[in-house]
């Protein structure tokens, strides 16, 4: 590549864009060829990231636009779940980590109870069952005595209350002659 002040090249020709000679001043760069997709545009001006043109080995995409909610960010870098840009389509979010316990999951999707992640300061507990009778409630609360569900395997009954002159106690045992609960009646 030669560069040059002179608007004569030799021979002379007047310099211009396409001829292979960059003038200093006038042509960004000058690569005496048509071609878009090395780093001299045809217009004698400088590739670069955004300007429409694909750099093969150096832009993933170039759509010469500045929109990041489109597949083909600002960065020329395609648009993925995880990169931290909000996508028109395909996201619900976008944080850019991969922490399962925040407000959006690692697959660009809210963070709700039942997803079987357990959202930090939000739920106690997240199976990602529909089973109320286990550990953790459909409600990503932990299960216990009183709640209303008889948790299986731990719990005889469970009538929602701490009452003890009923059918269950408030130890969520059946109420029985023995307990040491006098029944009424």
């Amino acid at each position: 590549l030669t560069i040059t002040t002179s608007p004569c090249l030799g021979r002379c020709r007047s310099a211009g864009c396409g001829d292979g000679v960059t003038q200093g001043g006038v042509d960004g760069c000058d690569a005496g060829n048509r071609a878009e997709a090395d780093g001299c545009l045809s217009a004698c001006l400088n590739a670069s990231c955004g300007d429409g043109f694909l750099r093969e080995g150096v832009e993933e995409c170039d759509d010469g636009n500045d929109d990041d909610s489109d597949d083909c960010l600002t960065a020329c870098v395609w648009a993925q779940c995880g990169d931290g840009v909000l996508r028109a389509e395909g996201e619900v979010c976008d944080d850019g980590n991969g922490v399962e316990t925040d407000a959006c999951l690692s697959n660009c999707e809210a963070a709700r109870c039942g997803d079987g992640q357990v959202q930090a300061g939000i739920e106690a507990c997240d199976d990602g069952n529909d089973d109320d009778s286990d550990s953790c409630r459909n409600n990503c609360t932990h299960a216990g005595c009183g709640d209303g569900i008889v948790q299986a395997g731990v719990e005889e009954c469970d009538d929602g209350n701490a009452a003890d002159d009923d059918a269950c106690l408030g130890t969520c045992r059946t109420a029985r002659c023995g307990d040491g609960v006098v029944q009424v009646g």
